[in-house]
């Protein structure tokens, strides 16, 4: 036997040794489950997957991730993977400010203790619970949407928007003029019955009001700026621009009001603000005094008598 051969038998043998003592790793255990298992909320979809992942790495067919990532990142990881990147997570609002439950207690039956499923009333995330589940926080948004037309039909209809009508759960972004045109269309339409029917155009031209606001407020600052430079007294064109500043912080307030006549004399008002304080800082340049016209000349005079003398000349030979 050379030793070429003795070096092949050699290590056939030490791997059958290795394999033979190491245990078999089950399928169960595989490392993307485990750490899914605590990303992310273990939902009846996300079970269904790993049990597809288990049975295929038990017959060594190869599961990628990306056969069904659609489907997994809408269902199964949604709720963590969209609450990770809002503002609650940013605050420090966790799962339990919302649903209850102990998140102190190390066995999820002991921390989901007193929690509720989201369609039993009780649950502080029932659609109806949730403007007071959300005014613990928010409260002056939860006074203003009190006293809209909304919360009335929600709390004696049971069918009307809520907080989580607008800013989507987990996520809680506020939503842009274009989105908010057609969120107000899901119900503000002519197929609905749902009245008045110009509110989605409405809701979209305000949004689009404040949006120019604010550029108005930020140029009047900028003018106001190279006016102090120029040694003019912007004490009152401040003030002005301040007022609408401040009238500009309550609009996210007001909004939750849906009264958009009142929210619309709010925009209204601030930019008169701004009017008052470009007024000062840049002034309407008073008007130039016309000139009163002038009466001919003698030069003038003898220009004209000598045309019409030229022309009477030339008409006389025409006729002879």
């Amino acid at each position: 036997m050379n030793l070429k051969s003795f070096g092949i038998i050699t290590y056939i043998v030490l791997l059958g040794i290795i394999l033979f003592f190491i245990p078999q790793v089950n399928a169960s255990e595989n490392s993307c489950i485990n750490c899914h298992k605590t990303l992310t909320p273990f939902m009846e979809v996300q079970q269904q997957f790993n049990q597809i992942r288990i049975q295929h790495l038990e017959r060594n067919v190869a599961c990628s991730l990306e056969c069904h990532e659609d489907r997994v990142r809408q269902l199964a990881t949604a709720n963590y993977q969209q609450w990770s990147e809002s503002i609650h997570a940013v605050k420090g609002v966790t799962c339990d400010m919302c649903h209850g439950g102990n998140p102190t207690q190390a066995t999820k039956e002991n921390a989901h203790t007193g929690i509720n499923k989201t369609v039993d009333p009780q649950s502080p995330v029932y659609y109806t619970n949730v403007p007071k589940t959300c005014g613990k926080c928010h409260p002056n948004e939860l006074a203003s949407f009190e006293n809209s037309k909304h919360f009335q039909k929600l709390e004696d209809l049971k069918l009307a928007p809520t907080c989580t009508t607008c800013h989507a759960p987990h996520r809680f972004t506020v939503l842009n003029q274009e989105e908010f045109r057609n969120f107000c269309g899901n119900c503000h339409s002519v197929s609905k019955k749902v009245a008045p029917y110009d509110i989605p155009v409405q809701a979209e031209y305000l949004l689009g009001q404040v949006n120019k606001l604010k550029f108005n407020i930020d140029m009047s600052n900028q003018d106001i700026f190279w006016a102090k430079k120029n040694g003019t007294d912007v004490t009152e064109a401040q003030a002005h621009a301040d007022n609408a500043v401040k009238t500009l912080g309550t609009l996210a307030v007001l909004w939750h009001e849906f009264n958009l006549t009142h929210f619309e004399d709010q925009v209204d008002t601030a930019n008169m603000e701004i009017n008052k304080a470009e007024s000062i800082v840049k002034p309407t340049p008073s008007p130039t005094r016309t000139a009163a016209p002038k009466s001919p000349g003698f030069s003038s005079l003898i220009g004209i008598i000598s045309f019409l003398a030229v022309v009477y000349l030339i008409k006389k030979n025409l006729r002879e």
